[in-house]
């Protein structure tokens, strides 16, 4: 029992892979000899120290990431190939303390305790500001922040592309969709469909490219305002995807009612966040770590479904389905108009 206590709040491991992602360990083994490489080559490749290195090669070898093959040589484990930057979940990207944004967004995970005795982000007691304000003033991390969104975006956006939905839609506006490639990857996969990304002037004027790169340039536009302003109606689905869990709840049903509003009568609303205890939810773990990531980023929140369903109501819409989208914990919850 202590052990596992030990284990639980011990910080040198979550911060030892950090480190051997930030050095490049996993892609400089992966790149030696027969995916073979010794500490002191692997020192002079990092340029590392190599007595400190060998200490945290060892932890990670107990961690299961690395393995000796022989005597000072290194090779990744298959839980170590994860870490490369490489490898499609994308894994070594969020814990690159190089990248401006990750390495803020690990920097206030210490201040948590304030967000637990205020209830409101951390952030501010960290930097400054806000995060929004973050990002306006650096513009750095306004550019980690949106490739670090566009990771995420790629995922999911080919999960979505994947779903039996969009057979009977025509169109599509992603709503806060930052610079457009999870709408790129729907819009490849189906040829029929239209879309519009709605984000920030700045973030949407990325989108051109992104959209030019997919070859769907044609049958996608991007909207640049701020999604609490009125939306581009008369779609067939809105697209709240990784939204409304940066709001509390005013703001996040001062969201959903617009796309309500811009919906009408027939089109539906789509979101997709983290559902907390959802029944045969595949990563309770995860919905609830990531709770705790939204109230100290933005003070933001995941939902269950029944606070989700209240905010559908607040908005003038009803939930009528929840779909998990996979392990990582992500569902997606539709919407219609309830009148």
């Amino acid at each position: 029992m202590v052990r596992r206590l030990a284990e639980m709040s011990n910080l040198y491991t979550p911060w030892s892979l950090r480190t051997a992602v930030t050095l490049g360990l996993p892609d400089l083994i992966a790149e030696g000899p027969e995916g073979v490489l010794g500490v002191e080559e692997l020192a002079k490749r990092s340029g590392t120290d190599t007595d400190a290195l060998r200490r945290l090669t060892r932890h990670l070898a107990n961690l299961g990431l690395f393995e000796e093959v022989r005597p000072d040589g290194l090779r990744l484990t298959e839980l170590g190939e994860a870490l490369r930057s490489t490898h499609p979940a994308r894994m070594a990207h969020f814990l690159d303390q190089n990248d401006a944004f990750i390495r803020s967004n690990d920097a206030v995970i210490p201040a948590m305790a304030d967000s637990i005795r205020t209830g409101a982000a951390a952030w501010g007691s960290v930097f400054g500001k806000d995060l929004w304000g973050s990002l306006a003033a650096d513009p750095e991390l306004s550019a980690s922040f949106d490739r670090t969104m566009s990771q995420h975006a790629d995922i999911l956006g080919r999960r979505l592309a994947g779903i039996g939905e969009w057979s009977s839609v025509g169109s599509v506006v992603d709503v806060g969709g930052g610079s457009g490639q999870l709408l790129a990857n729907i819009l490849r996969e189906h040829g029929h469909l239209k879309g519009t990304v709605v984000d920030l002037p700045d973030t949407v004027a990325r989108a051109a490219a992104i959209f030019d790169a997919a070859g769907v340039s044609d049958r996608a536009e991007g909207v640049g305002r701020s999604f609490f302003e009125p939306l581009p109606a008369g779609a067939d689905v809105y697209l709240l995807v990784h939204v409304l869990h940066n709001w509390p709840t005013g703001e996040a049903a001062k969201i959903l009612r617009n796309c309500a509003e811009a919906a009408g009568g027939s089109g539906k609303v789509f979101v997709v966040d983290q559902v907390i205890a959802l029944e045969g939810h595949a990563a309770p773990f995860i919905s609830t770590q990531r709770d705790l990531c939204m109230l100290a980023m933005v003070g933001g929140q995941e939902r269950t479904a029944e606070e989700f369903e209240a905010l559908g109501e607040e908005a003038g819409l009803r939930l009528v389905q929840v779909t998990s989208l996979g392990p990582d914990g992500n569902s997606l919850l539709e919407f219609e108009s309830r009148g």
